[in-house]
C-alpha cells in the first residue's frame, strides 16, 4: 500500500474494498514489473539479514527459556 500510494497518490484504491468485491477498477498502469519486485525482495533481505545475523547471536549466547520460542 506504501508503494502504491507513492506511485499513484491517494487514488480510489487505497481505502475502498477491491475491485473483485465492488470497488473501483484499479488503473491500466496499477503494479510494478518482475524486475522491480526482484530489487525490492533483494533489497528487504540484504536489509533484514544483519538483524536476523545479531539475533542469533544473541540467542547463542543467552540461553533463556523463552528464547528458544522465538
Amino acid at each position: 500500500m506504501v508503494l502504491a500510494y507513492l506511485r499513484f497518490g491517494n487514488g480510489p484504491f487505497l481505502f475502498n474494498p477491491l475491485p473483485t468485491m465492488g470497488g473501483p477498477p484499479y488503473p491500466a498502469d496499477y503494479g510494478y514489473s518482475l524486475a522491480v519486485c526482484y530489487v525490492a525482495w533483494i533489497a528487504v533481505v540484504a536489509a533484514l539479514y544483519p538483524l536476523c545475523l545479531w539475533f542469533a547471536q544473541v540467542k547463542q549466547r543467552r540461553h533463556d527459556w523463552w528464547l528458544s520460542y522465538l
